[in-house]
């Protein structure tokens, strides 16, 4: 599946996975593993050993995420 066509899957699903999150948040997966190890990432639900997010809650998230990065100064 390609980047693209993993962004309108996590458009439309109603729960989407670390990689999808990733994507649409432009983070590292790893990086969403280790915020939702903190608590830092809402809409987390728990799978055995595998997690997923409630895409209408974590859409707002990685919105807020991306802007939040947006308006950092360049170094």
């Amino acid at each position: 599946m390609t980047i693209r066509e993993e962004i309108e899957a996590a458009k439309s699903a109603e729960l989407i996975t670390v990689k999808q999150l990733a994507l649409l948040a432009q983070y590292d997966p790893q990086t969403i593993y280790r915020k939702a190890k903190k608590g830092e990432i809402p809409g987390l639900v728990r799978f055995g050993l595998g997690i997923r997010f409630r895409r209408v809650i974590v859409l707002g998230w990685a919105r807020q995420s991306q802007e939040q990065r947006d308006l950092r100064p360049a170094i």
